[in-house]
């Protein structure tokens, strides 16, 4: 569906937060083939490979803004694999405590689950600047 551009900036864009401030949402960036069993179990930490080569142990991460998070999907895209990205948008509300991500000045890391029931949507990355109507932007000028 098609909104004006306007209205995609305030919906999408008014709750990102700067830097490590956490607003009303966070991001989760994964692959698609993970949207069914994220959507049935939610977030469950998991032990990994940073962007660094560094091992990581029961970590979970998120970006505090949208943009980030599509920044990161770009990321993953050119150098991890061909997969298709979508990004959670989740309600902030399911942090307790979390960490800050040294490596990325957007990111965040917790080391326990988050219900399913804090996602708010469910937005694929590669659609996400397709969603407004081309004429409105030339409206803008």
């Amino acid at each position: 569906m098609k909104t004006k551009f306007n209205d995609f900036l305030y919906e999408y864009l008014k709750s990102d937060a700067i830097g490590y401030n956490i607003g009303e949402y966070i991001y989760h960036t994964t692959p698609i083939k993970n949207l069914k069993r994220i959507e049935k179990e939610g977030f469950i930490p998991k032990d990994g490979i940073g962007i660094n080569g560094k091992p990581f142990k029961n970590r979970l991460y998120f970006a505090t803004s949208l943009i980030s998070a599509y920044d990161i999907s770009i990321n993953f895209g050119s150098y991890k694999d061909d997969d298709e990205y979508i990004i959670f948008k989740v309600d902030s509300k399911c942090l307790d405590e979390y960490e800050r991500d040294t490596l990325f000045v957007h990111g965040i890391f917790v080391d326990y689950r988050v219900d399913k029931k804090y996602i708010i949507e469910v937005i694929k990355a590669n659609d996400l600047f397709n969603m407004y109507d081309d004429n409105d932007i030339e409206n803008l000028y």
